[in-house]
This record gives C-alpha cells, sequence and structure tokens, in this order.
C-alpha cells in the first residue's frame, strides 16, 4: 500500500522562528543597564590632576627639573591642560649610581627584632656591597628609610632599590640617628617595622 502524501498544512513554530530574539534583547538591555549604572555611581569627584615625579637629584621643582601637570575635565570630555617647565638638560642629568663595591654602607636595626641588621647587611653583601657594617639605631615606629651623608645621593638610591626600600632621606647631622650611624658610613640603612 502506497502512503499518500501528506499535504496538511504545518503550523509555524511560536514566535514564527524567532525564539532567539527575547534572550538577546535581554542580554543587551542588561549591558545597557549595567554600563549606565557604572557611569553614573562610579564617584566621579571632578577634575583629575597627574603629576609628573620629581627628578631624582631635586625636589620636582625650579627651572633644572621637570615638573608636569595635566588636567582633565569632569566625565572625562576629552579637555586636557598640559603645562610643564623646562626639561633637565643632558649636562644636569643624574649621575650614574656607583659600583656597590664602591659604597661603605651601614645596615642599622631600628625594630625590636633581634638580628635584622645582620641579615640585611647579609643579603646586601650577596648583592656584591663588600664590608657591610651592621648596628643598631634608636626603636623607630617609621618604615625602613635609606639616609645619605652630603653628595651620596646616587649611592643611598642604588642601595634602596636593591634593597627594595622606598624611602630616601639626608642623614641629619645631629641627634640620636646621626650618633648611631658609623662615621665613615656614606649610605646608612635604617631597619624599620615597616
Amino acid at each position: 500500500m502506497a502512503s499518500e502524501p501528506d499535504t496538511a498544512p504545518r503550523t509555524p513554530a511560536p514566535g514564527g522562528g524567532r525564539a532567539w530574539i527575547r534572550p538577546v534583547a535581554l542580554v543587551v538591555s542588561c549591558l545597557v543597564i549595567g554600563f549606565v549604572a557604572g557611569w553614573v555611581l562610579r564617584g566621579d569627584d571632578g577634575p583629575v590632576t597627574v603629576l609628573a615625579p620629581p627628578a631624582p637629584e631635586q625636589s620636582g621643582e625650579g627651572p633644572a627639573g621637570t615638573t608636569g601637570e595635566t588636567t582633565t575635565a569632569p566625565g572625562g570630555g576629552g579637555a586636557t591642560t598640559e603645562a610643564t617647565t623646562e626639561a633637565t638638560t643632558a649636562e644636569e642629568a643624574p649621575a650614574a649610581p656607583p659600583d656597590r663595591a664602591e659604597i661603605t654602607l651601614a645596615v642599622l636595626n631600628g625594630t625590636t627584632v633581634t638580628g635584622q641588621a645582620a641579615q640585611t647587611a647579609a643579603q646586601a653583601e650577596s648583592l656584591g656591597y663588600t664590608g657591610v657594617t651592621a648596628g643598631n639605631a634608636p626603636t623607630t615606629t617609621d618604615p625602613s628609610i635609606v639616609y645619605f651623608r652630603q653628595d651620596q645621593r646616587a649611592a643611598a638610591e642604588r642601595v634602596a632599590t636593591d634593597l627594595e626600600v622606598q624611602a630616601v632621606q639626608a642623614l641629619p647631622t645631629s641627634g640620636a640617628l646621626a650618633s648611631a650611624a658609623p662615621a665613615d658610613a656614606q649610605v646608612v640603612l635604617v631597619l624599620g617595622p615597616g
């Protein structure tokens, strides 16, 4: 028996084959609402100012240093104002840091942890510093600081970089720290709790 061809009319699927439109529209609307809510709630407090870092040998101000300031209008509309003083010339460029073996370094423990100065002095010697002195400084609550004597800033910055210390300052000429620092040390690292 031969089967008869199916001539019954077919009914279209619900949504007419466009069932994907609703989920896509939902995703797009969620993205738009999320973007708008994030933009409104981002907490823009006004203009943003970005300052250029100061030159290593200078305070960051004055004719030999480079100071730059960029101000962006609220909302990031692209309005940018830049002010820059003259750049550091080649003859005023900071000197290259001295070799580690040429730096007379003292490591002083300003914490209550016994042996920390000796341990850090050994670490410095493993990096190439020679004859590193270890001792104690007055107890401090300040973070570790690398101090330098006159004309030894480049050496102090090398020590700070090598031993991952953030602060570099001139060594005070009087007071408890000046008394604790060995007289022959060009650079003095005072270890703090931070």
